[in-house]
């Protein structure tokens, strides 16, 4: 999965530098350089209203931020790959979890334009994707994936679903809650656009949903991170995700090239110290 070049395909000229007079803002915001070298990084929206962030470089903020993959983010100085900074906010007032997590994207936004001065605007470029699609003519789902149940949502929380031979399962969730990490995607009545935005933090391409599916999906996927494809020419040790996608969930991916918006860094400041 090796990602190309992109080239221009046309120019939406559309700045985005001003923040609307009604745009949702954080009350409180601390933004630190964090120089610790340590790898982790975490993006998370927590209870009572609060934002944090941890060893993000401005480019896996902007990620956050829009929704976007790296191919999508062009242009910008060096340091905004490389250096790390931490992030605390506080909404003025609380707001549910789920909610809140669509508000703070927007919320992180205002952040970005004023403390690091972000300064952007969209073009339509031609760029490589994978193309989420059904591995099956028939349209057959995996036996890891299958479509939610309303009347157990006004329920208690409950395991995410899995199958018998998948180790590890994490937490109970409630409907509309998900869980990641490096190898491990599960969600209980959420939407295809999730798992697809979830994928996306694991490929080097963009991910487009073609699948045609709709309404709400409980899945559990798990693959073994950095293992080879199945075409690579020595043998694997692990599953790798594309290998998974088909055979626990029943979809595959398929490298396309099509127009897709990216994000043009037209300026970035260094934050103010707090």
């Amino acid at each position: 999965m090796r990602s190309l070049v992109p080239c221009v395909w046309a120019l939406l000229a559309v700045s985005l530098s001003a923040q609307s007079s009604d745009t949702p803002a954080f009350e409180v915001v601390s933004v630190r350089r964090n120089v610790s070298g340590d790898s982790a990084t975490s993006s998370m929206v927590q209870p009572g209203g609060r934002y944090s962030a941890a060893n993000m470089t401005l480019r896996m903020l902007m990620k956050t931020a829009y929704g976007v993959h790296d191919d999508q983010i062009v242009g910008g100085p060096s340091w905004v790959n490389e250096e790390r900074y931490d992030i605390a906010a506080k909404a003025a007032t609380d707001r549910p979890t789920s909610v809140f997590r669509d508000e703070a994207r927007v919320m992180l936004r205002a952040v970005l334009s004023d403390r690091f001065r972000l300064e952007i605007h969209r073009e339509r470029r031609q760029i490589p994707i994978y193309a989420l699609t059904l591995a099956s003519r028939d349209g057959t789902l995996g036996p890891h994936i299958r479509r939610s149940n309303a009347d157990e949502c006004g329920g208690p929380a409950r395991p995410f679903p899995r199958a018998a031979d998948l180790p590890e399962p994490p937490d109970e969730g409630p409907c509309g809650s998900g869980f990641a990490r490096a190898g491990h995607l599960a969600a209980r009545a959420m939407d295809v656009s999730m798992l697809v935005t979830r994928l996306g933090a694991w490929t080097d391409r963009v991910v487009v949903d073609r699948t045609g599916l709709a309404g709400s999906f409980d899945w559990d996927l798990q693959w073994t991170p950095d293992a080879l494809s199945p075409d690579a020419t020595s043998a694997s040790t692990g599953v790798p995700l594309v290998t998974a996608l088909r055979e626990q969930l029943g979809l595959r991916l398929e490298a396309q090239r099509e127009p897709a918006e990216v994000l043009v860094i037209d300026r970035a400041e260094r934050p103010r110290p707090d």
